[in-house]
C-alpha cells in the first residue's frame, strides 16, 4: 500500500464500499456501503473491549476485496502474540471475515464488536455536502438486524462460535488457548424493492409480493461485477506491463454493472461518484479495453442504443439518434431528470458511438451482432448532421441550458472552456475533439455500410468527413502561434490555448500535414507533456492550475489518447517518455490509476500528487493501460478482412509477451522487443503484417 491508499474503494457492480484505512466506515463523510447510489450502511466500526485496535498491515487485494490486520495482545518486548484479520470481499452481499489467532501464549477473553448503522442517504447528497440523514432503526428479525427506507432495505447477518445479535450490530466474545484461533462472518445485503420501472403486466397477471420484488433484486444483484473472462495475459519481464494490465483488467470486471429488470448490463464509470451509465466513458473504454476482446464494447453499445434518443425534449436534452450523457439509478434527480431517465447533455458521445462500432467489428465482433446496431449508428450520423450542428455550419456544438451542464464534451467542468486571457467562452461551443470524432463517424459508418449494410452510401460520408476535416483545418488552425485552438466559442473565436484536446485530434486523424506536424509539436511541448502524463491545459495558459479539474490535471485516459495520437504519427520518443510516466504513475498508485492527478512534474514534486477526491477505480483510467498496451504494440487487427497488422514499438531493453489477445473466434499470442515481434500463436486463415506501421 502506497501513502495515496487513504481511502478503499472496492467495487462490485452496483454494489461498492468506501472506507478509511483502518476499515471502518465513518458516517461523518461519504464513506459507506453503496447500492444503485443508496449508502445502506453509513457506520461501520470494529472495537476490542470498547477501543479500536491498533492497525497492523491493510492492503486492496482485488477490485472488490482487501483485508486488515490489527494487534489485540503483545509481550513484554512488544511483539504481537495476537491478531485480527478482517477480510471484506464485495459482491452481491458484502462479506466480513473475522479471524483471530493467538501465537505462543493464551488470549484472555476479549469482546469484539462490530457497530452498524444505515441511513440510506443518496450518493449526490454526499457529494454535495447537502443535509445529513438520521440513521434507520435497526429491527431485529430473528438472528439478522435489518433497515428500511423507500425502496430500500438491508440486512445484517452473522454467524461464528460465540458471536451473537446486539442491538446496534454484533459483539462476539472471544478466549483463546495459545496456537488456537476461531473465525467469524457477517453478511451487509442490499436490496432494492420495486425501484426500477417495470413493464405492463398481462391482463390477468398478480401483482408482485414485496418478497417476490426482493428476491428478484437479490438474484439482480447476484450478476453484478461479473465481466466474460479475457483469455489476454501479460507475461514477460517488464514487471509494469504485467502489474498495470492485471489491474485493469481486474477493475473493469469489479466495475461491471448487470441490471435485468432495466435491460442493461455495461460498465459503472467510477466508484464512489460514477457508478451509473454514461455514454462518453464507458464508449471510451469500450474502444480502451479492445485488446480484450469486443465482448464490453458490444455491451456498451447495446445499453446506450437501448436509450438512445428518438424526441426532442429540452429538459432531458433528447434529440433523435443522440446518445446519452448518464442515467441514474439512486433516489435523487439528476440535472432535474428523475432516475432511471436519461439525460443527454453531451456533445462527444454520439459520433464516438459509432466509431466504436466500426472499431469493434474490426476486432471480430460479430457481423450479426453489428448489423443489429447498425441502424443506431445511422441514426447518430444523422444527429450529427442536424441537431447536433447547433447554427447550420457543418459543426457540432453544444449550448448548455439552465438545468443542465454548461459544458459538454470530457471537460464538462463549469470552468473548462477559457480564452487566452482566463475568460470564459460562451456558446454554442464547438470542440476540436468533437469535430475529430464526426470525421471519425463518418468513416466509420461508410466503411460499415461497405461492409453489412448499403454500399452506395459510402462515398457520400467519406465526402462528408472530407469536409469536416477541411473545416478543421480552416477554423481551428491558428497558423501565426502554430496553434490547434481548442474550441469555437459562440462567436466562432478560436479559444487560442494549447490543451490536451489536440491529442484527440491526432488519434482520430483527422490533422494532416503542417498541422499535424504543429499538433505533434503542440501535444509534446513541455507545457502540456509532463513526467507523469499531459496536461489538460498548458502551464502557459492563464487559467493554468495543475490541481485544477481540467485546468491543468493529468487524466489517465486523457494521457493514453494522445499516446495513440502520437504513435499514429510516427512520434515514438516522446511516446515512450509518455508511457513510462504513466506506468510509473500506476506503479505509485499501487497499480490503480485514478481518475485524475496533479499536473505538477518532477522539477516540482518528487512523485505524482493525488486529486483530492478523483474516483478510483474509474474506468477509462482502468483501462488505459490496456490501449497502451495495444498502442506499443502497433497492433491493429481487420478480422472481416482476415489481415493482422503488428508493428511494436517498445523499448530496446522491454520484453512483453501477451497471451490470447482475441480475435475473432481464435487467439494471438506474441513476444514483443523493441521493435521485434515474434509470433507465437495466430488465428487460422490470418494475413499477419509485422514490422509494417499501419496506415494514418
Amino acid at each position: 500500500m502506497t501513502s495515496h491508499d487513504t481511502v478503499f474503494t472496492l467495487v462490485s457492480g452496483t454494489t461498492f464500499v468506501v472506507c478509511g484505512p483502518t476499515g471502518d466506515i465513518d458516517a461523518a463523510g461519504y464513506h459507506g456501503v453503496y447500492h444503485r447510489d443508496v449508502r445502506v450502511t453509513s457506520s461501520l466500526r470494529l472495537q476490542v473491549d470498547g477501543v479500536v485496535p491498533r492497525l497492523l498491515a491493510s492492503r486492496r487485494t482485488g477490485a472488490g476485496a482487501a483485508h486488515w490486520v490489527y494487534v489485540l495482545a503483545t509481550d513484554e518486548e512488544g511483539s504481537p502474540t495476537a491478531v485480527l484479520t478482517r477480510g471484506r470481499e464485495v459482491g452481491a452481499e458484502v462479506r466480513e471475515r473475522l479471524v483471530i489467532r493467538a501465537y505462543g501464549r493464551p488470549l484472555p477473553a476479549r469482546a469484539v464488536t462490530l457497530e452498524v448503522a444505515a441511513d440510506f442517504a443518496d450518493l449526490l447528497e454526499l457529494k454535495g455536502g447537502s443535509r445529513r440523514r438520521a440513521p434507520a432503526e435497526l429491527v431485529p428479525d430473528g438472528e439478522i438486524l435489518a433497515a428500511a427506507a423507500e425502496h430500500v432495505r438491508v440486512e445484517f447477518a452473522g454467524g461464528g462460535p460465540g458471536l451473537r445479535r446486539s442491538a446496534s450490530g454484533f459483539r462476539w466474545d472471544v478466549e483463546l488457548a495459545a496456537g488456537e484461533s476461531c473465525v467469524a462472518e457477517v453478511a451487509i445485503r442490499p436490496r432494492v424493492v420495486a425501484q426500477d420501472p417495470e413493464p405492463s403486466p398481462d391482463p390477468g397477471t398478480e401483482p408482485k409480493t414485496q418478497a417476490e420484488s426482493e428476491t428478484e433484486a437479490e438474484s439482480e444483484t447476484e450478476r453484478g461485477g461479473r465481466l466474460p473472462p479475457t483469455t489476454l495475459r501479460v507475461g514477460g519481464s517488464a514487471v509494469r506491463w504485467v502489474r498495470s494490465t492485471a489491474s485493469a483488467v481486474d477493475d473493469l470486471a469489479g466495475l461491471r454493472v448487470d441490471i435485468p429488470s432495466m435491460g442493461l448490463r455495461y460498465l459503472g464509470a467510477g466508484a464512489p461518484w460514477f457508478m451509473a451509465l454514461f455514454g462518453r466513458d464507458t464508449l471510451l473504454t469500450g474502444w480502451e479495453s479492445l485488446i480484450t476482446g469486443p465482448h464490453l464494447a458490444l455491451d456498451v453499445l447495446r445499453a446506450l442504443a437501448s436509450r438512445q434518443g428518438r424526441q426532442v425534449d429540452r429538459r432531458t436534452g433528447e434529440e433523435p439518434g443522440k446518445i446519452l450523457h448518464e442515467m441514474r439509478t439512486g433516489l435523487m434527480p439528476v440535472f432535474g431528470v428523475e432516475p432511471g431517465v436519461p439525460y443527454y447533455g453531451t456533445a462527444d458521445a454520439t459520433p464516438l458511438f459509432v466509431m466504436l462500432l466500426a472499431e469493434a467489428h474490426r476486432w471480430g465482433a460479430p457481423d450479426d451482432d453489428v448489423r443489429e446496431l447498425l441502424p443506431a449508428a445511422r441514426a447518430a450520423v444523422q444527429w450529427c448532421r442536424t441537431h447536433g450542428d447547433v447554427d447550420g455550419d457543418g459543426l457540432v456544438e453544444y449550448a448548455g441550458h439552465a438545468h443542465g451542464l454548461a459544458n459538454q464534451g470530457w471537460k464538462d467542468s463549469g470552468d473548462s472552456m477559457v480564452h487566452a486571457d482566463g475568460s470564459l467562452a460562451t456558446g454554442p461551443i464547438a470542440l476540436a475533439e468533437v469535430q475529430a470524432y464526426v470525421y471519425g463517424a463518418y468513416r466509420a459508418l461508410a466503411e460499415l455500410e461497405e461492409r453489412l449494410g448499403a454500399p452506395e452510401a459510402a462515398p457520400e460520408l467519406r465526402a462528408l468527413a472530407d469536409r469536416i476535416q477541411a473545416v478543421v483545418a480552416e477554423m481551428f488552425w491558428l497558423p501565426e502561434q502554430r496553434l490547434v485552438a481548442m474550441a469555437l466559442d459562440g462567436h466562432k473565436k478560436p479559444l487560442a490555448v494549447s490543451s490536451s484536446n489536440v491529442g484527440h485530434c491526432l488519434w482520430t486523424g483527422v490533422l494532416t500535414g503542417e498541422i499535424a506536424d504543429a499538433a505533434v509539436a503542440q501535444l509534446t511541448s513541455r507545457e502540456l507533456a509532463a513526467t507523469w502524463g499531459l496536461r489538460t491545459l498548458a502551464s502557459s495558459a492563464a487559467a493554468y492550475n495543475p490541481l485544477g479539474y481540467h485546468l491543468g490535471s493529468i487524466w489517465p485516459h486523457d494521457t493514453a489518447i494522445g499516446i495513440a495520437g502520437l504513435v499514429r504519427y510516427g512520434t515514438l520518443g516522446p511516446a515512450r517518455r509518455l508511457v513510462d510516466g504513466l506506468l510509473s504513475t500506476a506503479e505509485t498508485f499501487d497499480w490503480r490509476l485514478p481518475e485524475l492527478l496533479g499536473g505538477m512534474g518532477a522539477d516540482e514534486v518528487p512523485q505524482p500528487v493525488p486529486y483530492p477526491v478523483a474516483c478510483s477505480p474509474q474506468a477509462w483510467s482502468a483501462a488505459a493501460p490496456l490501449l497502451l498496451l495495444r498502442t506499443m504494440l502497433r497492433l491493429e487487427p481487420d478480422v472481416p478482412s482476415g489481415i493482422v497488422r503488428i508493428a511494436p514499438v517498445l523499448p530496446d531493453d522491454e520484453e512483453i509477451v501477451v497471451h490470447g489477445i482475441p480475435l475473432g473466434t481464435g487467439t494471438l499470442s506474441v513476444r514483443a522487443r523493441g521493435s521485434e515481434a515474434e509470433i507465437l500463436e495466430a488465428p487460422t486463415a490470418t494475413e499477419l503484417h509485422t514490422h509494417t506501421p499501419p496506415p494514418k
